[in-house]
């Protein structure tokens, strides 16, 4: 229990602390290690994977502000600066969460595969992926402390299925330049493999040809140093050898074999992981894991919501990890010398170096417009695929411009479009010679052609079987597409590059300032306010017991409304970009007497319905009761208000005039409400 308040209190102080804290520095690459940006000094991943164990639906553990913050003193303990999320709800918020690692000092590396995946076997990258694993990017880009994206793991694990490297590379490739084109502070695309994997082969494909299609680091997954393991027998020495020239960071995406489940690890390796051995080659490692479950390999217990208990696996593997001191560089006394660009590889692996399309949602569209016959909507994705797999099959025999394949490099056009769109593709060659058998159809419907001159490229380089490849993409919307990636957006997070955007903690830091700023003015001017409104009940206060300066006999005939110190009317529903009108001078009236005759009233009188006559005449006896008042007085009246006529003929002023509008009487008229005044 005493843990899990610890645990607790810690949150909430890190919580706190998380509200003013400052960014952290973002870890950048140079050659083939990470850096601090700023300070230049070299980056060793100390992770842990930080996934809840589910039984079926998947756990964002980012998205739980309360679990992340009870967690983070146990994290904290164990000297982590990274945690690596395998899912992430791109609908949730993960402010809290975030902003409280960032205080800590903990970075996130990111799975992007989630609940959509390249498989192997049958690999695809099309639309349907993509457009989830964006989602995911645009939920976490604006953190500083994403140190980056997982765009797959381990979808190579043999030479048979190395095919379904070319469609990782395509996704790295399209990920990369969602990014630059987003302009979301640069975040490296990596990919995770296994070391029991033909790594040495498919790490190799990775990096080939230019950096906007290479993967920007690599993570190894390898739990062979076991009990009475050495640096030799585990495999060690071997990935030092395949590794010292390659040319982007590489470190332990997750390790920390168990012989026993009942058995303690006692992580050995760590000393050899962060050693003079390795550090060279191996930029840290990611042990597995948090979360205590079925694999008996977590690092704590989580008794209830509130409560952890730390497990043997923690004891042992804090007293290694706090024994490291690795040997480290500084960026500017590192010179990159693993800048030879490989050739992709030709013997054991059969990807080919031609990469899918692509994704353009833009060409898909042109291609949904140009069918008469396609799937009526909604449709379920299972249904969807069931009914493709029906017509087009698995191969590309029927549907050449639906597959594609990775070994030969051979693609279909439209083999990036999401599975509806494709579904209607097949749909269309099903019954292009009969439109009555699309109406027939219950999953098809018929629709008129729309070929827009904006598709009329997509049209040409594609071919009428759409087997041709799409260099040039139209223009019909932006909000989904990425440009075609070149060199020239090669990302800035190697460093010694600058970012001109502002980090999420920059921004953070913004809107906590601003927030203050807000509240500090309101708070003002509700003291104001209140402060105005004592003055006002004074006032009335003075005015209900007579003060001659603040009361006339009128004012009791005709009770002003939002007057200001009485010498302004206000009649208005609505006085947006209106101005007050001054104290009551006559400038507006033709005659210059400062006294109304009283054949003057009679003639008003003649003119207003008897309901309003009463009304004047006890203006026209106020009137004579009172001199008028002269400049030089002290005393000031507020002008009587008349009620308007509607057949008069008075002159009748407005109660507000715009601010551009002229004083003339004329310009006057056009203005409304009106109000009449007679000078007492």
């Amino acid at each position: 229990m005493a843990l899990g308040l610890r645990s607790l209190l810690g949150g909430v102080v890190i919580f706190l602390a998380a509200l003013v804290s400052a960014t952290v520095d973002p870890v950048v690459i140079k050659g083939s290690h990470f850096f601090y940006q700023t300070n230049g000094s070299e980056f060793f991943i100390r992770g842990i994977t930080y996934q809840p164990p589910s039984n079926s639906t998947p756990i964002d553990p980012l998205s739980v502000s309360l679990n992340c913050m009870r967690d983070i003193q146990f994290l904290s303990d164990l000297t982590t600066n990274v945690i690596r999320v395998s899912y992430i709800d791109s609908a949730s918020d993960h402010s809290a969460c975030m902003t409280a690692l960032q205080t800590a000092g903990i970075y996130v590396l990111v799975d992007l595969p989630g609940t959509a995946t390249i498989n192997s076997t049958n690999p695809e990258w099309n639309l349907d992926i993509y457009g989830a694993w964006v989602q995911t990017i645009d939920a976490m880009a604006g953190f500083t402390n994403v140190l980056g994206f997982f765009a797959g793991d381990n979808v190579v694990t043999n030479s048979s299925n190395s095919p379904a490297a070319a469609f990782v590379k395509a996704a790295v490739r399209d990920l990369k330049s969602y990014i630059a084109t987003k302009g979301y502070r640069p975040i490296p695309v990596g990919y995770e493999m296994s070391a029991s994997d033909n790594y040495d082969v498919a790490s190799l494909y990775m990096t080939c040809t230019n950096s906007s299609q290479s993967i920007d680091f690599l993570g190894i997954s390898d739990f062979n140093w076991c009990t009475n393991n050495t640096y030799v027998n585990s495999g060690y020495e071997n990935i030092i050898n395949q590794y010292a020239t390659y040319t982007v960071p590489v470190f332990f995406a997750e390790y920390g074999c168990k012989d026993v489940a009942t058995v303690p690890r006692e992580f050995d390796e760590v000393a050899y992981i962060y050693g003079t051995q390795m550090t060279n080659v191996i930029s840290g490692g990611i042990v597995y894991e948090y979360f205590q479950d079925d694999e008996n390999k977590g690092l704590v217990s989580i008794v209830s919501n509130s409560v952890v208990s730390p497990l043997p696996d923690f004891t042992s593997y804090s007293s290694q990890i706090a024994k490291i001191t690795p040997s480290s560089t500084f960026a500017s006394n590192y010179t990159v010398t693993n800048t030879i660009t490989q050739s992709c590889p030709t013997t054991a692996f059969s990807a080919s170096p031609t990469l899918p399309p692509i994704v353009n949602k833009d060409v898909c569209s042109c291609m949904v417009n140009s069918l008469q016959c396609v799937a009526r909507s909604p449709l379920n994705s299972s249904t969807t695929t069931s009914l493709l797999e029906g017509i087009c099959g698995t191969n590309s025999i029927n549907c050449p411009a639906l597959h594609g394949d990775g070994s030969t490099g051979i693609y279909g056009s439209y083999s990036m479009c999401n599975v509806t769109e494709r579904l209607s593709w097949a749909l269309d060659m099903k019954y292009q010679d009969n439109l009555v058998g699309c109406t027939d159809d219950p999953d098809a419907t018929t629709q008129e052609t729309d070929e827009s001159y904006d598709c009329e490229n997509v049209y040409e380089q594609a071919g009428a079987v759409g087997t041709g490849t799409i260099t040039s993409f139209p223009t019909l919307t932006t909000a989904t597409n990425i440009g075609y990636p070149s060199d020239s957006l090669t990302p800035s997070y190697y460093y010694g590059d600058d970012s001109n955007s502002l980090s999420g903690g920059a921004i953070a830091g913004i809107a906590i300032g601003s927030i203050l700023g807000v509240a500090a003015i309101a708070s003002g001017c509700a003291w104001f306010f209140c402060l105005r409104r004592r003055g006002f009940k004074r006032q009335n206060s003075e005015s209900s017991n007579g003060n001659p300066r603040n009361s006339t006999p009128a004012d009791h005939l005709f009770p002003p409304r939002n007057m200001r110190g009485g010498s302004a009317s206000v009649i208005s529903d609505d006085s947006r970009d209106m101005s007050e009108l001054p104290q009551f001078d006559g400038s507006y009236i033709g005659q210059s007497s400062t006294q109304w005759s009283r054949t003057e009233l009679h003639s008003i009188q003649s003119e207003v319905p008897a309901g309003y006559r009463s009304i004047i005449e006890r203006d026209a006896a106020i009137s004579e009761m009172h001199t008028p008042v002269s400049r030089g007085s002290d005393l000031e009246h507020p002008s009587p208000v008349i009620p308007p006529s509607p057949m008069g003929s008075e002159k009748e002023l407005p109660a507000f005039r715009t601010r551009m509008e002229d004083k003339s009487l004329p310009s006057m008229k056009l203005l409304s409400p009106m109000i009449k005044v007679s000078p007492v």
